[in-house]
């Protein structure tokens, strides 16, 4: 796989993944990735604060945005069994080989990235 397309992929898989957890997180005042807000310095404890919406409504006390923080170690394995290409994956798994002779070659890669995000304080927004 070309560094490109690794990039493309992770990328998008990142991106599709704050779209569903706010999909899944709709029924809540949580907000993933939000859209406005004020950051801190890097030496500070949270990541930032959401700013007053746009409509003029005061809000007395705005939002802590914290950092989710990630790490995730990304394998890639290529065999030369049966013409089998490049597989990527987020965890190695074993292989089981049917008995045959496999020759594996691989290479491990880390992407670390940080969402915004404001938990939750309450279950619905209509205080159901």
């Amino acid at each position: 796989m070309d560094l490109k397309d690794f990039i493309a992929n992770s990328l998008t898989q990142i991106a599709e993944g704050i779209l569903q957890a706010s999909e899944a997180l709709a029924n809540t005042d949580a907000e993933v990735n939000p859209t406005r807000l004020e950051t801190y310095s890097s030496d500070a404890q949270g990541y930032g604060r959401t700013l007053t919406p746009d409509d003029g409504r005061k809000i007395s006390q705005t939002r802590l945005v914290e950092r989710v923080s990630f790490d995730v170690a990304v394998t890639t394995e290529g065999e030369t069994k049966g013409g089998a290409g490049l597989k990527v994956g987020i965890a190695s798994l074993g292989l089981n080989a049917g008995g045959g002779v496999t020759d594996k070659t691989g290479q491990a890669s880390r992407i670390q990235f940080t969402i915004p995000m404001v938990f939750p304080s309450k279950r619905n927004r209509n205080g159901q």
